[in-house]
């Protein structure tokens, strides 16, 4: 007896369903304004915090390198502004403080800064976007800024700063996790050339103080 001839047939819907699917256009690609301000919001419902430092480091001006150790306090109140006040640096450290002081924010950035599409690369073991930007404004002693950023938690994880006079600046940040729903800085590397003074240091945060109030005064430049 000759078995009898079977014959699947695919159900008709997803037969046009397999016909008639298009791929999901690819979304597109994050610019440097959006990947910032993913940053920023990652601090929404912070509106101060000062935090304890200790730096560790060295300092060396002219042919001699010395070791340093400042303590001090950073302060920040949204949206830009930071200020690091150190206790009685000696005077050879002085320029590494006022340095600090004077990298900005974010917020800052966005606005002092022309920063072109960022580049995806990896970073340890995940992705960073990174940017580079020029001053807005002539007479800059800026020439460059690069920033990386967590592609994943849009932290930001280093930035370089090239100067006019060939000098640079370079600040790596580690981050706490799970103490707040703030990824705030918990240490920081530093390294910095001036024609001035060179130096390296590593930056210790203490226990953050957050939204408490802080006097004006504090943001002045002396």
């Amino acid at each position: 007896m000759t078995p009898a001839l079977r014959f699947v047939v695919p159900p008709l819907a997803g037969l046009v369903l397999a016909l008639g699917a298009t791929p999901a256009p690819p979304s597109a690609p994050l610019d440097a304004a959006a990947i910032l301000q993913r940053s920023e919001a990652k601090w929404n419902g912070l509106s101060t915090y000062q935090v304890p430092v200790t730096i560790n480091g060295s300092v060396r001006v002219a042919f001699v390198s010395v070791p340093v150790r400042m303590t001090g306090t950073q302060y920040y109140r949204a949206p830009d502004q930071q200020a690091l006040h150190l206790n009685n640096p000696p005077s050879y450290a002085r320029g590494l403080g006022d340095t600090l002081s004077t990298m900005g924010t974010p917020q800052t950035w966005l606005r002092d800064y022309a920063i072109a599409m960022p580049a995806s690369q990896p970073h340890g073991r995940h992705t960073a976007y990174v940017m580079t930007g020029t001053p807005k404004k002539s007479g800059s002693r800026v020439k460059s800024m690069t920033m990386s950023v967590s592609a994943t938690t849009y932290v930001i994880e280093s930035i370089t700063f090239a100067y006019n006079n060939g000098a640079s600046l370079v600040v790596t940040f580690l981050h706490h996790t799970g103490i707040s729903e703030y990824r705030l800085a918990r240490s920081a590397t530093v390294v910095a050339r001036f024609p001035g003074y060179s130096g390296n240091a590593t930056i210790t945060y203490g226990s953050y103080q957050l939204n408490q109030p802080i006097p004006a005064s504090v943001f002045q430049t002396h």
